[in-house]
């Protein structure tokens, strides 16, 4: 892996389009935005107006000062927008491939195309959506969420983002937008591993998230308690075998490594997951935990953890 330098600018101005408004795109948007980049935003109808009347405004959870910033455009309609040099795709993990579809103007000849979901899915919902050669594999974190249209609430700690060519090799285009990341106060590192750090992001999201989602618990009960802080555990070595199987080797070193991730996480935080089922929304269930049964069954990988939280959780799913 390399680091992107920090700057304070970049001096290379992107044309950048953020597909959904949510409580990462907004974030991310506003941050891109601040830096000075020409930042368009692709959303449903309840964004456009508060963000094109007030800009997006980031409130902070951890004490430190919010801020405001105003992109170049939100739009339901792509074509309004035109090719962008980079796209950012912050709508949910399953809506990835419609989403793109619909925002499909957004993407020319060599328009990379980077995914924030969670999960290992995007990377292919992406070349389905707009053809091969755009996408990048990505990873983030960021505890944000939307208090309403245009106002979102950035938790605390340092977003960061992960990204890189699929096939690892490091290209201008990704040293571009790692650059605008940084310009934006993105913690941004450019990787040549990238389908191993979105495995090991997805074993972390899958288990931590589901785990908490049944308990009903924020990060700092389940990790404090010990019969719940090793099933968190047991759950990531399932992934670690399943990635394994599926062709991206992972073993206990990277499970240590993501619960000490883990407990870096603020004690009363929940995952996007956990929050949209106590909410009664739709949620990535089946783009997390779903999606590590799926794999296991064509794999052959017993998953009992994984399949016994999914199948718990279905019922409140939407």
């Amino acid at each position: 892996m390399t680091t992107a330098p920090e700057a304070q600018t970049s001096g290379n101005t992107l044309k950048i389009g953020i597909v959904g408004a949510g409580g990462v795109g907004a974030y991310f948007a506003a941050a891109l935005a601040r830096a000075g980049h020409e930042v368009h935003v692709v959303a449903t109808p309840r964004h456009i107006e508060p963000i094109r009347t007030n800009g997006i405004r980031v409130t902070k959870g951890d004490g430190s000062d919010g801020f405001t910033a105003r992109p170049a455009s939100i739009s339901t309609d792509a074509a309004d927008i035109g090719v962008c040099d980079a796209v950012v795709v912050a709508s949910k993990a399953g809506q990835v491939r419609e989403a793109l579809l619909e925002a499909k103007a957004l993407v020319g000849t060599d328009t990379a195309v980077l995914p924030l979901q969670n999960g290992v899915s995007a990377t292919q919902q992406i070349t389905d959506a707009v053809g091969a050669g755009h996408a990048l594999g990505g990873v983030c974190l960021i505890i944000s969420y939307l208090t309403e249209p245009g106002i979102v609430h950035h938790v605390g700690g340092q977003p960061s983002i992960t990204l890189g060519e699929l096939n690892g090799k490091v290209t201008s285009r990704v040293e571009r937008l790692a650059a605008a990341l940084s310009d934006a106060r993105v913690q941004t590192t450019i990787s040549q591993h990238i389908a191993a750090d979105m495995w090991r992001k997805f074993m972390l999201i899958t288990s931590y998230g589901g785990v908490g989602a049944l308990s009903r618990e924020p990060v700092g009960r389940t990790r404090a308690n010990p019969l719940s802080r090793s099933l968190v555990r047991d759950a990531m070595s399932e992934v670690a075998h399943l990635a394994t199987a599926a062709g991206t080797p992972l073993d206990e070193t990277d499970v240590e490594a993501m619960m000490r991730q883990y407990d870096t996480f603020d004690p009363s935080s929940t995952s996007s997951m956990q929050r949209d089922l106590a909410a009664g929304r739709p949620s990535e269930l089946d783009e997390q935990t779903g999606a590590v049964v799926r794999i296991a069954a064509q794999y052959g990988v017993p998953v009992p953890i994984h399949d016994t939280i999914y199948r718990a959780l279905k019922l409140r799913d939407g």
